[in-house]
């Protein structure tokens, strides 16, 4: 099992990335098993185009891990599970982004219980950057990781300076 999250570093792909495959700690700090574990027969991303569908489906490339990585976004800012190779899921949430009910996407629990939507709201389009039909408009996990990284540390300054008044 790894902890880092960070898999690109290792030079080898996950290959399954699911939330089933993240397990936590104690501390609440995540692990990843099965790592390097692929599966030939599981197409983790839909191809756009049928002729490429079944080398991109079943070739595991870090481009499918970030696409794995913004179906974990997506199944926790929307509190619904990634069925269908997340094809339904990607589609529904397209959709209502597309409408400009953005905030309709999201778990109500969620919402509940974090004031801070507009975080909420660059997570979903991290996300949406990283289910792109298309990999090779998707993002490496570098840039998703520095996007991530730059939502926290707004947060962090805007709590900060909600602290000082």
């Amino acid at each position: 099992m790894h902890k880092n999250l960070q898999i690109m570093g290792h030079g080898i792909p996950h290959g399954n990335l699911k939330s089933s495959n993240i397990l936590l700690n104690n501390n609440m700090e995540p692990y990843i098993s099965e790592y390097g574990i692929m599966s030939t027969n599981n197409r983790t991303h839909p191809s756009p185009n049928k002729e490429n569908n079944n080398r991109d489906g079943d070739m595991k490339t870090f481009k499918t891990d970030v696409y794995s990585f913004g179906m974990l976004l997506l199944e926790l800012l929307t509190g619904k599970l990634n069925q269908d190779n997340g094809f339904e899921l990607t589609k529904w949430v397209n959709s209502v982004v597309r409408e400009e009910w953005t905030v309709e996407v999201f778990d109500k629990a969620l919402i509940a219980e974090d004031d801070n939507q507009e975080s909420m709201v660059h997570l979903l389009q991290i996300a949406v950057k990283c289910v792109n039909a298309y990999p090779d408009a998707r993002p490496a996990m570098s840039q998703v990781y520095a996007m991530v990284k730059s939502i926290k540390e707004n947060e962090d300054q805007r709590s900060l300076a909600s602290d000082q008044f």
